[in-house]
């Protein structure tokens, strides 16, 4: 199970950032499972129940055996994954952080540049 920043499922949506496919394309390719992140503009009373249930699937998926990856993008606040909520709710319970990769943009330019950066991170 790999989540990631809403940029990467919406790219059109971050003008300030390449409109690149690339990372979903990957991860989908790769027979990942999809955790997406709520967008950047997500209000904080709906940010507190998405990344709670963000980190219920971590620590279900962790329980079960299951790989847990997280990937952020170094532009955005809180690598677009809401990282420092997310590490709080999950050492609130005890869990640990995801193995956690965060991309450049040089990394997202290209399907090129995007597979040999995660090639070895989904493994």
């Amino acid at each position: 199970m790999v989540i990631i920043a809403d940029y990467f499922l919406n790219p059109q949506q971050y003008k300030k950032l390449p409109n690149s496919p690339y990372v979903y394309e990957f991860v989908r390719d790769s027979g990942y499972g999809i955790i997406k992140m709520p967008p950047l503009a997500t209000p904080k009373v709906a940010l507190t129940g998405w990344v709670s249930s963000v980190a219920d699937q971590i620590q279900e998926y962790g329980n079960h055996g299951f790989t847990v990856l997280l990937i952020g993008m170094n532009s955005l606040p809180g690598k677009g994954v809401w990282v420092s909520e997310l590490k709080r709710e999950l050492l609130a319970r005890g869990v640990e952080m995801p193995a956690t990769m965060n991309l450049s943009v040089s990394d997202v330019a290209s399907r090129d540049s995007t597979k040999k950066i995660l090639v070895g991170f989904l493994r």
